[in-house]
Order: structure tokens, then sequence, then C-alpha cells
């Protein structure tokens, strides 16, 4: 048996070797240019010689760009069920990679402990963006490394007070494919030095891969005496639907044993991991069956705003040289951020010749609600052709629109603008900041400066919520140390989504004076009413001076009336009457 699990060894060593460790697989929706970006995968490497289930590993690998360079490289790698990442996330990201450079990375896997003997694949599957023609393009690409998982000498035993039951096995053809039939041979061993077993009943299962060739599932075998082997065997046939891979059949023994007199059960399982091989396509490069894929699309702009109508132009094309698709339907779906804007969201094509390429649009809304990121609009394509009678068949093809939400943000209620305030007293400029917007604003700072750009006060303001607002609390307190006029601007900087970073400006006016004092009005209305009296005096003492001059004019008058009359009496002796 150790000979055995060394020839086994041995086997899975030269496999490793000799077997291609690498494929890349391009991208179904990029168009095939020379400018697409391309990458490789190369030095595969472990850090064990030998692999055993429940054992921890590192695979390191090295990617090489041999196009255009490149940004956002993230690469997801999945052990499938046998093995796991150890203790990390299963992603790896580079930000770029320049045109021509190489760059290394590692992971560390677990094996899970049910596994057993067989080459199992790791898959890395990388995404990437690049410039062409001035948009950027994502692109994908993916890789696969085989690890050995070497395994001992195949066992199973109950406990120490019953039968220990060994099994190898072989199979009659080395280059199994799918269709073939096959014997698969095996040899159960009974390492028990005191037990007999009896009864030996071994229930065979191909799983979806293999399938027992006119027979039943089950062998019989009527005892099998302490440390004897008894050989078996079964004719199996691959499923035509199995691609390659390693496949297990699953072997259950159930057996009775006698111990201290009494009749006993046990069990044992066995997995018999075989290889199917891939199959050479018969059918030309030229003939292939038809693939349509997008080669192209576009939208008219480098990103679309929320609630805009734009127009999703792409091109079908028909991969085959030969055989050409009838019927196509291309129905688009654009998820929870966009909606078709005219008519259905179905296209009908008559029929797509071999190699052609076919250009369809449709013309979408981008909702309101939609927040900043890239998101997928999906064209199901689904066609008819004819390839030994009537066929059908449908893809999912994806294309990706940037969605970008304009910002809107204002200030609202600055407390000082057009305001008087005193010199050299404290005063709060208070505000509010309006987000209007459909995006959050992060890391935002507010602050304030006068006319020559200097800062007078700042304060960290955080994040607003789209739809949100911002209200100061004594946040700003400012102080003038002159009177005068001030032209001030509040300055609100911030991040938006896009880790764009932008500011918001508003200007005012602010008026400084002297504080004024109370008691200076007292004194002003106490002048005033002095004055007032004094002109109250001059008023009376003109009066009184224009009544003496009048009463003076009239004595005047009197006394020379008095003296003509008196005159006239002496001339002509009339009698003169001094009463007046």
């Amino acid at each position: 048996m150790k000979k055995t699990q060394l020839f086994t060894s041995i086997i899975l060593a030269i496999i490793m070797i000799i077997a291609p460790q690498t494929f890349a697989l391009a991208s179904d929706d990029m168009p095939k240019s020379s400018s697409a970006s391309s990458l490789i995968a190369d030095s595969f490497s472990l850090d064990k010689n030998t692999i055993y289930a429940g054992d921890t590993f590192k695979l390191t690998y090295k990617i090489k760009n041999t196009s255009v360079d490149i940004k956002n490289l993230n690469m997801r790698l999945s052990g499938g069920e046998t093995f796991t990442v150890a203790n990390d996330v299963d992603t790896i990201y580079a930000s770029s990679l320049a045109k021509g450079a190489s760059a290394q990375f590692s992971k560390s896997f677990f094996v899970t402990n049910g596994a057993t003997a067989g080459m199992y694949p790791i898959t890395i599957s990388a995404t990437y963006d690049y410039v062409e023609g001035g948009e950027t393009v994502s692109a994908s690409s993916e890789f696969s490394y085989t690890v050995p998982v070497s395994a001992g000498q195949t066992s199973q035993q109950s406990n120490q007070n019953s039968p220990s039951l060994t099994a190898n096995f072989s199979v009659n053809k080395s280059n199994l494919l799918s269709g073939d039939n096959f014997k698969l041979s095996f040899k159960l061993a009974n390492k028990s030095a005191t037990y007999d077993i009896s009864n030996v009943n071994i229930k065979l299962s191909g799983g979806e891969a293999f399938a027992i060739a006119s027979d039943v599932d089950t062998i019989y075998k009527s005892s099998i005496a302490k440390k004897s082997k008894a050989s078996f065997s079964k004719a199996f046939v691959v499923n035509k639907s199995t691609g390659a891979g390693m496949y297990p059949i699953n072997a259950v023994v159930t057996y009775e044993f006698t111990s201290k007199g009494e009749k006993q059960q046990g069990s044992a399982e066995f997995n018999f991991s075989i290889k199917v091989n891939p199959k050479k396509s018969s059918k030309s490069k030229t003939d292939l069956t038809p693939q349509l894929i997008i080669s192209s699309f576009n939208y008219g702009k480098s990103a679309i705003s929320g609630g805009k109508e734009f127009t999703l132009s792409f091109n079908v094309k028909n991969n085959s040289s030969k055989i050409k698709a009838q019927n196509v339907l291309v129905k688009l779906a654009g998820g929870d951020s966009f909606v078709v804007a005219d008519g259905t969201d179905t296209i009908s094509i008559k029929e797509i010749k071999p190699n052609q390429t076919i250009s369809v649009s449709k013309k979408f809304a981008c909702l309101s609600s939609a927040q900043s990121g890239v998101y997928p609009i999906t064209a199901t394509v689904s066609f008819e052709y004819i390839e030994g009678g009537k066929q059908s068949a449908s893809n999912d093809l994806t294309m990706s629109v940037p969605v970008v939400q304009p910002d809107k943000v204002q200030f609202q209620q600055i407390a000082l603008a057009d305001k008087t305030v005193n010199v050299d007293e404290e005063s709060d400029c208070s505000f509010q900041i309006i987000n209007m917007g459909q995006t959050k604003l992060s890391n935002g700072t507010v602050k304030l400066v006068d006319s020559k750009g200097k800062e007078l006060n700042s304060a960290y303001v955080g994040n607003i919520e789209a739809g949100g607002q911002f209200a100061s609390n004594y946040t700003l307190p400012v102080t003038f140390d002159k009177t005068g006029e001030y032209k001030l601007k509040l300055i609100f900087e911030y991040e938006n989504e896009n880790m764009d970073k932008k500011s918001i400006e508003q200007e005012f006016k602010v008026k400084v004076e002297k504080p004024t004092d109370p008691f200076d009005n007292i004194n002003d209305s106490t002048d005033n009413t002095d004055s007032g009296e004094e002109q109250d005096d001059h008023s009376t003492a003109k009066i009184k001076i224009y009544i003496g001059c009048g009463v003076g004019a009239a004595a005047v008058v009197i006394a020379a009336v008095v003296i003509i009359k008196k005159r006239k009496h002496k001339k002509g002796s009339v009698k003169f009457d001094e009463k007046i």
C-alpha cells in the first residue's frame, strides 16, 4: 500500500509540472481592438510541495499588463468547494498597473478537511478600467491555476473495537472523455487482526458526472477475512454533459462482524476521484455556433446627470462566420436607475448575418432619485439559428453607465449681512447651509474671510446628507477693531460622493460703528429747550418795543394838531374848542 501511495504522489507531481498553469478569458462584451487592455497571469507558485486535506498554503502569482495603462484593478479569488481563503478577504486591489509593468500578489488558502486527492482550480476574476478614445472603459479577465491535493491511503475506521477498512482504485483508461465507457477497479483491505467481516454490501454512485453502465449500483461479497483483501469492479459511462475536471465516485460499504459473541454492524465510505479530460471539438473555427455579443456601446456623454434623458447606442455582432442568427429580440432593462423614455423596452431584428454587426439605439431617462455611481443596463438577447435543426439561444449582456448627480448647495440666513455692529464687540456670524441635491456632502468646513482674503474665523461642519441642512450655533464669532464698512465672504468647502473637492461662496457687507451713549440724547434735549426759551424772550421784547414806538408816534401827532388849531384861533378870532 505504501508503494501505491508513493506512486500516486509521483503521478500528481508530474501532472502539476506538465499541466498548463494559466489561461486567460477575454471579456465577451469588450470590443476587440488593438488599443484594448490585455492582462497575462504567470509565475504561479505554491509554498508547499505536497498539499493535504486540512493544510494551509500560500499561492503567489504575477499579473503583467501588455497594453495600455489600467487602474482600479480588483481581483477576486475563489477556490470553489475545495479551498477557502485563510483568515482574509477574498479580494486583492491595486490602484493602477502601468503598460508593460508586472505586479506580484499572494493569498493564503485552507484545504477543506474532506478534500480528496486530485487537481482542483483556484480562479482569479479580475476587473479594471482603462481609457480608450478619451472615455473610461471597464473590462475583465479571468485566470485559473490548478492546485494538486495529495492523499495517503484511503481508510475508514469506526473505532478501536471495530474492523478498519482501506481502499485503492484504478481505471482502465488514462484519457477519459465525455461519453466514454470505463471500468473502475478497486480493492478493499480488512486491516483488522481480530475481526473477520461478512455480508459486505457496496453501493456505488457517480453523481452527475458518471452513470453505471447497464448494471445495478451495488456489489455484494459474503466475507473478507482479517488481514485480507478483496477485489471489485464496475463499469461506468461518462455523461455527455460532463465537462473537463475531477469528479468523485462514491462507495458506501456496510458489513457485519462478531465482537464478544455478539453480531455488530459497521460501515465505511470512500471517494474515488476520476479525471475527465476536455474533448477536442470537431467543429472548425470558422463554423462556430452563433453568439451575439455587444461589440461596443456609447451614451453620448462622459456621465449622465440625474433626471436627464440620453440615447444608448450599441452594436450587436454575430461572431459566427457561417451561421446567421434569426428572429433576434433585444430586451433592455435599466434596473432601479434607468427607464426607457420612448416606446417599449424590446427591439426586434429580423436577422444578423455571419460576421455582421447591427447598430441599435434606445432613449433612456435617468431617474432623479438615482445616487451618483455606475449602474448597469442589461440587454437580454435571444435568437434562433439553424444547426442540424432549429436551435435557440439567449445571452444577458451588460453595459455600465455612470451617473453623476449635480451638487445643489447654498447659504441662507447670514446674520451679519447688511447689518450694523459695534466696534470691539464680538458678534456671531450665524448662517445656514442647505443641501438641495441628491448627493451627500462630506468633510465640510466653513470660513469667514475679509476683502483681502484674510481668514477671520473657521469651523468644521462635517457631513450633510442629501436634502439636509446645517444650522450654525455660535459657530463663527467675529470682532472688528475698526469702524467702517467691511466686505466679507463666507466660504463652504466640501467633498461630493465622487470625492471631488468643491466650494461655494457668499459675499455680504457689514457696517461697524462706535457704540452710542444714551445720555447724549438727554443733553441735546435740554439745550434745545433753553434755546427755545431765549427765542421766546427776544420775541416778547420786540413786541414791547413796537408798542412803545406806536404810542410815542401817536402823542406827537396829537401835539401837532393842538398847536395848529391854536394858531388859527388867534388869526380868525374863532372860538377854539380844545376838546378833541
